[in-house]
């Protein structure tokens, strides 16, 4: 008669197993989507700025042209070469910052993942052990 509470229990442990491997990749696959969010974020902010660059380097051509200034010799040239160096610098410190980010999101989420491994497995030990000392 003891079999029927045991295969109770044991269905019971096996469901909560399940549950909590489906709830451990959940949380893993959260961290992938943020992730892959950061990365095409980052992306977006990288396309706006070159296009921000653009902007600046066509108004400074403009308004060199309007003063007479060859656009490609002194002063303008000077201020044209700072804004492009500035600019690989900004990119090459967003392309860091959101590989950084992606990476930062994707551990979380590994370890999110892990903890939940661990604790379902030391429920299932739990559970085990309570069934082990009802049969004794």
């Amino acid at each position: 008669m003891q079999s029927i509470p045991l295969i109770a229990s044991g269905a019971a442990i096996g469901a909560k197993f399940l549950m909590g491997r489906a709830s451990a990749e959940t949380k893993r696959g959260e961290s992938e989507i943020a992730a892959q969010g950061e990365e095409a974020a980052g992306v977006q902010r990288e396309a706006d700025r070159k296009e921000r660059l653009a902007q600046a380097l066509a108004s400074q051509n403009a308004s060199a042209g309007a003063g007479s200034i060859a656009a490609f010799e002194g002063s303008p040239l000077s201020v044209m070469k700072e804004d492009q160096r500035r600019e690989a610098t900004a990119t090459e410190r967003e392309q860091f910052m959101t590989k950084l980010d992606a990476l930062s999101l994707r551990s979380r989420g590994k370890i999110a993942e892990r903890q939940a491994k661990t604790s379902q497995n030391i429920g299932l030990l739990t559970e085990g052990a309570k069934i082990a000392t009802n049969l004794i």
